[in-house]
């Protein structure tokens, strides 16, 4: 990662697309190389997690705002997110539970 002075023009950005990724991180501007996929496979649960994840993500966008605004509400303070939250809940559940006597 490199920070920035400013972002360059959007033409140079677009030149350098599939390159280099610019961004702004809490109002930082930033750039770092393009993400790129790992050589190896991924490990089986890994990949077994990712059907979990996707409809993960995508139900966050069908809940009301309402139910947004309480993930978001129990997650302040926190590190994570209210989505981040809803994730985590979904996957793994929200609280962990005692499983012996």
């Amino acid at each position: 990662m490199a920070v920035l002075d400013a972002l360059p023009e959007q033409s140079i950005i677009d030149g350098f697309k599939g390159t280099v990724d610019y961004y702004v991180c809490r109002g930082i501007p930033c750039a770092r190389s393009w993400p790129r996929r790992p050589r190896l496979p991924r490990a089986p649960g890994v990949e077994a997690g990712y059907a979990a994840f996707t409809y993960a993500a995508r139900a966050w966008t069908s809940l009301s705002p309402q139910v947004q605004d309480a993930y978001r509400t129990m997650a302040h303070g926190g590190r994570m997110s209210g989505r981040d939250l809803f994730t985590r809940s979904y996957i793994k559940g929200l609280f962990a539970y005692p499983t012996g006597p």
